[in-house]
C-alpha cells in the first residue's frame, strides 16, 4: 500500500551552523505542520540537494507520529522536502494519496493510533504503522469517496471556524470566571467569616512587633513613610503617615475582621534581583523572568552566574518568597517559591517579596492574580518605551488582609473551584 519512513534528526546547533539559509530543499519539522493541515515551508532551514537526508516527495502525506501532536498533525506536501524524525512520510504505491490522507484522519484510524502509543513522550513506531489495517476500496470508489469528501469541505471549514470560536470562548470564559472568583475572595465574599477567628488586626500587630525587633537588631531598615490605614466612625477610610492624615478612597469595603494595608507593611524585604550575565557553568544558579513558565520553573536548566560569597546570602531564594516581573511583556506576573533552593539567586528584572509572617505568602500570591492587583499595576506602570513597575509602587499596593484562618479557607475554596473550572 505504501512505503512508510521517518525523517532525519537535527539539533538546534546543527540547524544554526549548517542549515540556515543554505541552498537546498526545505526541512519540515513537527512545528511546521499545522493543525489546519497546512505546511510552513519558508522556515529558513534548508538541506543541500546532495545530502543523504530522506526526502518526502511532492503530493505525499506527512504525519506526526511522536509527542503531543502525534496523530493530530497531518498534511500533504506540495513539493519535495526533507523532514524530521518525528514525522512519517507515506509514499503510496497502490492507493490514492488523497484517500489515504482522509483515512488517516478518520475516527477509526485515530482510535487505533492512540491505543498504539508507547514510550515516555508517546509515539507510534514505523513498524507498528506498517501493521495497521485500513479499508481499501476499488480505485474508482476511492475517487468517488474523495469527491464526496471534497463536496463537504465548505461545511467542514465553517464547522472548524465555529469550533475555533467556541474553544476561544470557553478559554476566555474560564479565565474570566477565575478572575471573578479571585475578586470575590479578596472582597470577603467567597467563604463565610467565623466570629471565632483571630481578627486580621491582631495578625498585623504581631507582624509589626516582629518588624520592630528586626529593626532594632539592624536586620531591616525603618520605613520613613510607614502607612497606617483605618476606618473611622464616619465609615470613611483614612491613611496616617507620620503626623499626616488623609482621606483614602478604597475600591470596596471589607468585613469587620479584615484590614486594608499597603503591601510593604507585611514585608521583611522588598528587593531587586542580582544583575549578572548567565553562564553555562558555575556553582550558583540564577532564576530569571524567562525561566518562569506557566507558574513553574525547570530548575535543572537554570543558567549559572558569577557572584561573590559575601553577596550570595543577600540574593539567596527561600520558601514563600514571591518574585514579580518588573519590566517587559511579563510585567506584574508573579511566582511563589514553594521550597528553599540552595545556591540559587534571582536576577535583576525580578523584584522579591519576603514576608515577616511566612503563612501570609499564599494569600498574597492569590491576590497577585486578582483584578484589583492588575488594575493597580496598570495604573502604576511607567515608561514610554518598555513599561516597568518599580519597588516603591509594588510596596504601596493596596491589599485587603483577612484573618489567617480565613486566608486558609479561601485558599482551599479557590483550589476546589479552580479544579472544577479546569475540568
Amino acid at each position: 500500500m505504501a512505503n512508510i519512513f521517518n525523517g532525519n534528526s537535527i539539533n538546534e546547533e546543527e540547524k544554526r551552523k549548517k542549515f540556515m539559509g543554505v541552498d537546498g530543499r526545505d526541512f519540515i519539522a513537527t512545528k511546521d505542520v499545522g493543525f489546519d493541515r497546512t505546511i510552513a515551508y519558508n522556515n529558513g532551514v534548508n538541506i543541500p540537494y546532495d545530502s543523504a537526508f530522506k526526502i518526502a516527495p511532492a503530493g505525499k502525506v506527512l504525519m506526526c507520529i511522536e509527542g503531543g501532536s502525534a496523530g493530530r498533525k497531518i498534511a500533504i506536501t506540495n513539493k519535495d522536502v526533507c523532514f524530521g524524525n518525528k514525522l512519517a512520510c507515506f509514499d503510496t504505491i497502490i492507493i490514492s494519496d488523497l484517500y489515504l490522507f482522509h483515512i488517516l484522519q478518520s475516527n477509526e484510524f485515530l482510535s487505533i493510533f492512540k491505543s498504539s502509543l508507547s514510550g515516555i513522550i508517546g509515539g507510534v513506531s514505523i513498524n507498528t504503522l506498517k501493521d495497521f489495517i485500513i479499508p481499501l476500496p476499488p480505485i474508482e470508489e476511492e475517487l468517488r469517496i474523495i469527491d464526496k469528501i471534497n463536496s463537504f469541505e465548505p461545511l467542514i471549514a465553517q464547522y472548524s471556524i465555529a469550533e475555533e470560536k467556541l474553544s476561544k470562548l470557553e478559554e476566555e470564559f474560564s479565565e474570566k470566571l477565575k478572575k471573578s472568583v479571585l475578586q470575590y475572595a479578596i472582597e470577603g465574599k467567597l467563604v463565610k467569616q467565623d466570629p471565632n477567628d483571630e481578627p486580621a488586626s491582631i495578625l498585623l500587630e504581631r507582624i509589626k512587633t516582629e518588624k520592630e525587633r528586626l529593626i532594632k537588631e539592624g536586620k531591616i531598615k525603618r520605613d520613613k513613610n510607614e502607612s497606617y490605614i483605618y476606618q473611622a466612625d464616619d465609615k470613611n477610610y483614612y491613611e496616617k503617615i507620620g503626623e499626616n492624615v488623609s482621606l483614602i478612597n478604597m475600591p470596596f469595603s471589607v468585613p469587620r475582621s479584615w484590614n486594608w494595608i499597603k503591601t510593604k507593611a507585611i514585608l521583611k524585604n522588598l528587593q531587586y534581583g542580582f544583575n549578572a550575565s548567565g553562564l553555562t557553568e558555575g556553582k550558583v544558579k540564577m532564576l530569571r523572568i524567562t525561566d518562569i513558565q506557566n507558574n513553574s520553573v525547570n530548575w535543572e536548566t537554570l543558567p549559572y552566574c558569577s557572584i561573590c560569597e559575601d553577596s550570595l546570602s543577600d540574593y539567596q531564594i527561600y520558601t514563600n518568597d514571591i518574585f514579580i516581573a518588573r519590566t517587559g511583556g511579563t510585567i506584574g506576573k508573579s511566582f511563589q517559591l514553594k521550597e528553599d533552593k540552595p545556591d540559587t539567586v534571582f536576577a535583576g528584572y525580578l523584584i522579591r517579596f519576603q514576608f515577616i509572617e511566612g503563612k501570609i505568602s499564599d494569600y498574597v500570591s492569590m491576590f497577585l492574580n486578582s483584578p484589583l492587583y492588575w488594575n493597580q499595576v496598570a495604573n502604576k506602570q511607567a515608561g514610554t518605551g518598555q513599561p516597568n513597575i518599580n519597588g516603591v509602587s509594588l510596596g504601596n499596593l493596596l491589599i485587603p488582609i483577612p484573618p489567617i484562618n480565613e486566608q486558609n479557607r479561601i485558599k482551599s475554596k479557590i483550589i476546589e473551584i479552580f479544579e472544577l473550572i479546569s475540568h
